[in-house]
């Protein structure tokens, strides 16, 4: 009985892969029609990484304990309307890269001096 079920499952398979078999020769048949020879051709451009776009669309969506750790701080927090959040200003965080003067702190630095031609000539007889 094990048998007979592997052989029309044997069967089944051979039979579904002569009908993909025949789908893409109509497919070639009508791409040559249209593109000539060319469209026999596979399309010269690769593959879509599927892997790479999964991982980075998993990558940039917050995780789930990033959400819930938001929630929870959410509960803490008294519940503001709609008008009280837009009054609140938001803060403008500055680039990581770019100085702010806030950043600096209050100490201003002033490019080095420039020496004049007399500073040249003076530490130069001063080596004499």
């Amino acid at each position: 009985m094990e048998g007979d079920c592997l052989s029309n499952l044997f069967l089944f398979l051979i039979r579904k892969a002569i009908e993909e078999l025949l789908k893409e020769a109509k497919r070639g048949k009508t791409r040559a029609e249209t593109m000539g020879p060319m469209g026999w051709m596979k399309c010269p451009l690769a593959s879509t990484n599927k892997r790479f776009l999964i991982n980075t669309i998993k990558n940039t969506l917050p995780s789930h304990k990033e959400q819930d750790h938001e929630q929870k701080e959410g509960d803490k927090e008294p519940a503001k309307s709609q008008a009280q959040k837009e009054e609140t200003p938001k803060k403008h965080r500055s680039h990581p890269y770019k100085h702010s003067f806030r950043a600096r702190g209050s100490a201003s630095y002033s490019p080095p001096r420039k020496r004049s031609s007399q500073d040249k000539y003076e530490k130069r007889s001063n080596r004499r």
